[in-house]
């Protein structure tokens, strides 16, 4: 082959490689802004539309609810700390959404070799296969 047989032949590759990265380039750009514009739009159909002010309302007399009776103490069992019942009612409030707790008990020893936590363990790893 002559040299201006491989010139031209380097001259093509070099032209097909251009014209690749750009257009691999190019493409890459264009969906960005797709990508981008697709995003606005849903940010815009998401957003709820802004009420309009209502007309104020003439002040109506304030009047006082009567004060709810207050939630009798649980059963506490004897040697269990205030402070544990206090995290008990809490945790019972954040999961349940509120509620009343009547009594606070320890658990009764487990039958195995586990423990109680052991057993909460296997119990709620093996329910799903159960049913």
């Amino acid at each position: 082959m002559s040299h201006v047989a491989m010139l031209a032949l380097e001259l093509g590759d070099a032209n097909v490689v251009v014209t690749s990265l750009v257009l691999v380039f190019g493409m890459l750009v264009a969906l960005c802004l797709i990508i981008t514009l697709e995003g606005k739009m849903m940010d815009r159909a998401e957003k709820p539309a802004a009420p309009k002010p209502a007309a104020p309302k003439p002040a109506a007399p304030a009047r006082q609810p009567a004060p709810a009776p207050a939630p009798a103490a649980p059963a506490v069992e004897a040697g269990i700390p205030a402070e544990v019942v206090a995290a008990i009612a809490a945790a019972v409030a954040c999961t349940e959404g509120g509620g009343v707790i009547r009594a606070v008990r320890r658990a009764p020893a487990a039958g195995s070799r586990r423990g109680n936590w052991g057993d909460a363990g296997v119990v709620a790893n093996t329910t799903p296969f159960l049913a």
